[in-house]
């Protein structure tokens, strides 16, 4: 349901999650998570969609893993 930019970041949090646990899917990660795979947040937002995107992307993900 995400587009292939999105999925891509997505997979890249879900390898973090899968390698430390839960805790890596707190939203307060997610800045961290942009900043290593793209630079910045504001280049993520640029690639990705914007701000609202991502995080929309990243809870409601999250929302079919432990559904």
């Amino acid at each position: 349901q995400y587009d292939t930019k999105l999925a891509v970041f997505l997979n890249f949090v879900l390898g973090h999650y899968v390698e430390s646990g839960a805790e890596n899917l707190d939203r307060a990660k997610l800045p961290d998570y942009l900043k290593v795979k793209y630079g910045s947040t504001a280049d993520a937002a640029r690639q990705l969609g914007g701000s609202k995107a991502i995080g929309d992307a990243f809870v409601g993900f999250q929302k079919h893993l432990f559904s």
